[in-house]
Order: C-alpha cells, then sequence, then structure tokens
C-alpha cells in the first residue's frame, strides 16, 4: 500500500505492515485504528476544511528535494535567548494545549483599546497572557502609567498583605528574597525588645482599669484626693509608654515597614518593569505567535508554591533561626 513505512500523523510512529490501520474517507490520512479511537475522529479533522488531502500532500513531499538549512549566522546585535526563551522559529514545544488569554478590548479613561493596541511596550493581548491571573485589571494599571518613565511609587493591596510572598507569588524572585531577607533581619534584630514591651503592657492593663475607674470617681464627686488621683495614674500611664515607645517604633518598623509597607509601594512599578522587559524579549526570540505565547505564559503567570513557602518563611524562620542560635550558644 502507499501508506506502508509512513509516519501515522496521530502518534508519530511508523505504519508498518500488519498494524490496524484505518483510512479517512474525507482526506485519506492513514492511521492507526488507537489514534483514530482516541480523538473519535480523524487526526487531521481540523484540516478538512481546508480541503485537504494526505495523499497529495505526501505525493508533493516525495517530489521536493530536501534542502539543507544554512547554519544561522551571529550578527552584532545578537544576543543569547534567557532561559525560559529558547525556542527559536524551529523550537519545539511540548505537545500540549496553550490556554489563550482573550480579550476583545479594554475601557480605560474614557477610551477602549483593542487586543492588538500598543499599551506602553505590549499589546494588550500579550499583557494578558503575561499576568493571566487578574490580567484587566494591570492591563488598565499599564494603560494610565505607560508615559511614566522614571520611578514612581503606587499602592499594591496584595503586596501589603502577603508582603514579600506576592513577589514570590508574581515570579519576582529577586526582589521578594531582598524583602524577605529584610523582614526576617528586623523580626529578628526586635525580638530582644518584645520582653519590655510585654512587660509595660503587664503594668498598663491594671492601671488603665484604675484610671477609668478614677475618672468617673471624680466626675460624680469631684474631690482634691479624685483630682490627685486621676494625676497620679496619668504620669504612670504615660511614663511607662514614654519608657517603651522606641521598642514600639522599631518592632513597628519590623512589622509593618519592611515586611509591608515598603513592598506595597515599589511593587507595581517593578511587576511592570520585569512584564515588559519579558514580552520584549520573547518577541525578539521568536515570531512564531504559538512559541510566543508560551514563552509568556511561562515567565509570567504566578507561582502558588513559591508564595506559600515566602509566606511560612516569614512567619517561621525567625524562630528557627533564634533558636538554632541559643541552642549554639
Amino acid at each position: 500500500m502507499f501508506y506502508d513505512n509512513k509516519v501515522c500523523d496521530g502518534c508519530s510512529e511508523v505504519m508498518l505492515e500488519g498494524d490496524d490501520i484505518v483510512v479517512c474517507p474525507e482526506c485519506g490520512t492513514p492511521q492507526h485504528r488507537e489514534c483514530y479511537n482516541k480523538n473519535n475522529e480523524c487526526v487531521n479533522a481540523h484540516l478538512h476544511a481546508e480541503d485537504f488531502d494526505w495523499r497529495r500532500a505526501h505525493e508533493q513531499e516525495e517530489k521536493t528535494p530536501e534542502v539543507p538549512a544554512e547554519p544561522a549566522q551571529k550578527t552584532e546585535d545578537y544576543e543569547e535567548p534567557k532561559k525560559g526563551f529558547n525556542y527559536g522559529d524551529e523550537g519545539e514545544i511540548p505537545d500540549i494545549p496553550i490556554p489563550e488569554f482573550r480579550v476583545d478590548g479594554v475601557y480605560v479613561n474614557g477610551r477602549t483599546y483593542d487586543a492588538n493596541e500598543d499599551i506602553g511596550g505590549a499589546t494588550v493581548t500579550e499583557v494578558a497572557t503575561y499576568t493571566q491571573v487578574n490580567f484587566k485589571h494591570y492591563i488598565k494599571r499599564l494603560v494610565r502609567n505607560r508615559n511614566k518613565k522614571s520611578f514612581f511609587l503606587s499602592w499594591n493591596w496584595g503586596a501589603f498583605f502577603f508582603g514579600p510572598a506576592w513577589f514570590f507569588y508574581r515570579k519576582l524572585y529577586k526582589l521578594g528574597a531582598i524583602f524577605l531577607a529584610l523582614a526576617v533581619s528586623a523580626t529578628i534584630a526586635v525580638t530582644p525588645l518584645m520582653p519590655a514591651i510585654n512587660t509595660a503592657a503587664t503594668k498598663l492593663e491594671p492601671l488603665y482599669t484604675q484610671f477609668y475607674d478614677a475618672i468617673k470617681t471624680n466626675s460624680s464627686s469631684p474631690t482634691e484626693e479624685s483630682q490627685a488621683e486621676v494625676d497620679r495614674l496619668s504620669y504612670e500611664i504615660t511614663a511607662i509608654a514614654k519608657s517603651v515607645m522606641p521598642h514600639t517604633l522599631a518592632v513597628f518598623a519590623a512589622t509593618y515597614l519592611f515586611a509591608q509597607i515598603i513592598p506595597a509601594l515599589v511593587a507595581n512599578f517593578f511587576y511592570r518593569k520585569k512584564m515588559l522587559e519579558d514580552i520584549k524579549f520573547a518577541k525578539k526570540a521568536t515570531s512564531n505567535p504559538k512559541i510566543l505565547r508560551y514563552s509568556l505564559l511561562r515567565r509570567g503567570g504566578v507561582s502558588f508554591l513559591a508564595g506559600l513557602f515566602a509566606s511560612l518563611a516569614v512567619t517561621h524562620l525567625p524562630d528557627i533561626i533564634l533558636s538554632i542560635v541559643s541552642y549554639i550558644n
């Protein structure tokens, strides 16, 4: 038969004599029966609308001699591909469905931007493919800030609530590691201050109760003695609060400033910067739309495991380090 020793389009295996072969009555494609049953249709069913004929296509292939491809030459502008983008026009990608993040358009500041419109170094579709989770929010943010070239601060609630974990979740691993190290180091640095704060809190609790009772007594039947008691308690509370104020401010800085407030202010800027750099490099590395989409999906998106790891590290790493240091000493 004409298709003996031909490759099955379904499994890419050679069809040998004795194999259970079926031939599509519409396009003439031979294929293993198992491949046909797996799809419940011809493996080339997606080509039927284009008047595809398997025999004609393979006859043409046999008549056309193969011309060896010339090796690619490096130019002065050649740049070695980054890890994760080594998929040239002839590169290979896994034989898996590659999702598309379709965006017909996005409405921002009284204007609708279509899917292929540039919004500051990338198209709407490319930004959606890269960000994936909550992509409409980032498309609108990129539109609003596309003309801002210099450093600017804006607020990111995700980075505020989750701190370094947000950067790991969005695959900004280097910056996430920096904020993680700062948060852990600051927490360890202020840990010795906690006993003084706890002691002050223990002293203040009964004083507040006495203070409120003294105010009530002085309000109902004011006397010199009741006023003196109010003044005494107020003085003691103020003195204790002032004594631990530096400790409290240091703990606040460690708990919120380095771990939440500063990350929340710079998160949008660095995420936008990384996104545009990755999209630019991916587009430079290949002109194949499918390979480009696969590269953006791999480089972008989110990592739940990395975010979970960072969250656990922020919570437990200071205690682990302090325990190790205490054991060694």
